[in-house]
């Protein structure tokens, strides 16, 4: 993660009313390697020295030809630094991106797939199904905030897609973790990938490693945030509950 890029805004688009996708530009991703969609890279959002403000956003798309690499911000309104700078990011504004990160695969050789999360996870899941396998089948399950935040999604057509709209009064991930406990379960391996609010990603651990027997190498479940909690929050849950379940698997 030490490679370090100063970008400008290239375009800033709404994708749906709690999305953006947001294109950066500059001539430093001529260093940048390809084949890096899902994986993620840390945007910079400091605005001294002193105060680091720094968040990890998955890779949607890279043009190596053009030098742009797009990222997509699920759009809070003004409440956090990143979304800010999202909503108000205009063609020009600078900003440090540093990585890439790993990429966050299916496994290719999986009989169907499972796979899922909030609209944190969508960015992710937009860049696995495009790398799927023309025969692939399973399910893709995503909890969004409104029913105008369906998006287009390219993917085989053995994969069916289900949208769960959230309710204001359930918690996050509710109706995702009940929506997977009721889904047809295919024959043949199944390969679980999922991300998502961290009480949600430990109730689908639960499930899939208790309930349904899947080995913790057969599946990849992700926290990317922790309702209530900081960013720095979020990560200090993650350190207790890895070392709290050190036979299971760990929250990602």
């Amino acid at each position: 993660m030490r490679n370090q890029y100063d970008l400008v805004v290239y375009s800033n688009l709404s994708v749906t009313p709690h999305m953006r996708r947001i294109k950066l530009h500059g001539e430093s991703l001529k260093a940048f390697p390809t084949g890096q969609e899902t994986g993620y890279v840390k945007v910079d959002f400091s605005k001294d020295k002193n105060t680091k403000i720094m968040r990890s956003y998955t890779i949607r798309a890279f043009d190596p030809e053009r030098r742009l690499l797009t990222l997509d911000f699920v759009d809070h309104g003004d409440l956090g630094p990143a979304s800010r700078w999202a909503r108000q990011a205009k063609k020009g504004a600078s900003i440090r991106v540093f990585g890439p990160g790993a990429t966050k695969l299916l496994d290719p050789h999986a009989d169907w797939y499972l796979i899922g999360g909030d609209m944190s996870a969508l960015p992710a899941i937009g860049a696995n199904l495009e790398a799927l396998r023309a025969d692939a089948k399973g399910y893709v399950i995503v909890e969004i905030l409104s029913q105008e935040d369906q998006q287009l999604l390219n993917l085989p057509t053995g994969m069916e897609v289900i949208w769960l709209i959230q309710e204001d009064s359930d918690p996050p991930n509710k109706q995702l973790v009940e929506t997977i406990r009721a889904v047809n379960w295919l024959p043949g391996r199944v390969y679980p990938w999922f991300a998502g609010e961290f009480d949600g990603m430990r109730n689908m651990r639960a499930y899939f490693r208790d309930e349904k027997n899947i080995d913790i190498h057969s599946m990849y479940l992700s926290c990317y945030w922790k309702l209530g909690a900081t960013d720095e929050g979020m990560k200090r849950a993650k350190r207790i509950d890895a070392e709290s379940d050190l036979e299971g698997t760990n929250i990602q």
